[in-house]
């Protein structure tokens, strides 16, 4: 439900990174996407390493969204976006979050540049703490759980 208005999440932004917990937020995405039939937006931030001269239009990033995202194809292609954001990955998931209007934003417990044994990681917390919608965090271990 849409805090604000009482409506039916419609709209659902996710973080992805490669990392495992990535692949878990994905995982739980499609299963509670497909359940309410959500529009799912993956979003990856651009980060300052990863503005390659030898690709500057992205396309070997934009591979790499399409495979860290496979699942989503099990959705209606009509229900999917992904999309590169500049960015660090808190600011461009929030970006991304108030710019489609999200319902929800869903992420990983830690990602791709997560250090030492933290519960979570910088940008759960940065979400944590400035996500306009309710915000999920799906444990590396989800798929022995659902939604």
């Amino acid at each position: 439900m849409n805090a604000t208005s009482g409506s039916p999440v419609t709209t659902v932004v996710v973080g992805v990174d490669g990392s495992l917990d990535s692949a878990a937020a994905v995982g739980w995405v499609v299963t509670f996407a497909a359940v309410v039939d959500a529009h799912v937006v993956a979003v990856h931030a651009l980060g300052l390493l990863e503005h390659e001269r030898s690709d500057p239009d992205h396309h070997r990033l934009i591979g790499m969204l399409h495979d860290w995202t496979r699942g989503l194809d099990g959705l209606p292609a009509e229900h999917v976006e992904r999309r590169l954001v500049p960015g660090s990955p808190g600011s461009s998931i929030l970006q991304m979050a108030e710019a489609v209007g999200a319902d929800l934003v869903v992420v990983g417990t830690r990602g791709e540049g997560a250090r030492g044994h933290t519960l979570l990681g910088s940008t759960s917390l940065e979400l944590a703490e400035r996500c306009p919608c309710p915000l999920v965090i799906v444990p590396r271990t989800w798929p022995s759980q659902s939604p």
